[in-house]
């Protein structure tokens, strides 16, 4: 028996209540509609959540805490080696003492094939930095993409040409 694809996706009568809440608070959308803008609102909440990071609502009087476990930041690993720095979008970490972000230590060493020794001695680094660097670009590919993508849409809105420039030989 074949299953559509609303037998597939069932919600549980308080989640019917939810979404049809949820469909009626932002103007009487579709459910697909309700559905959808939650995900991006939850996505962009998410992204922007960092380790001692709080979501608050503001009334007129106070501000209130606003818990959402599944926001909550995850905890990251103390690393030894690299840190955050201020950015205005940029999350991802630096190499500790450097301006050097770990996922251009990274993307070297893949790009010209080089050892975490190579790369250590290429960049003048502890063998452990280069490790651990590695470790973090491996664990957040989707922040680096996601970063990347933003760089690339950024330097595209200033006219700045991305193509490689071939030269007559």
């Amino acid at each position: 028996m074949v299953q559509t694809k609303e037998e597939n996706f069932k919600l549980a009568p308080e989640q019917k209540a939810q979404l049809d809440w949820l469909r009626v608070a932002l103007g009487g959308i579709s459910d697909r509609e309700a559905i959808e803008r939650a995900i991006s609102i939850l996505v962009t909440l998410k992204r922007q959540m960092r380790p001692g990071s709080q979501l608050f609502v503001r009334t007129r009087d106070e501000q209130i805490p606003l818990l959402i476990p599944e926001l909550e930041p995850e905890p990251e690993p103390n690393w030894q080696y690299l840190v955050e720095r201020p950015h205005p979008w940029r999350r991802q970490l630096y190499i500790k003492g450097r301006k050097l972000q770990a996922s251009t230590v990274w993307l070297d060493a893949i790009a010209n094939e080089m050892s975490p020794e190579e790369a250590a001695d290429n960049w003048d680094l502890p063998l452990a930095a280069i490790q651990e660097a590695f470790r973090y670009c491996q664990t957040h590919q989707d922040l680096l993409k996601m970063e990347a993508e933003e760089e690339r849409y950024r330097l595209e809105e200033k006219g700045v040409s991305l193509e490689p420039k071939i030269t007559p030989g």
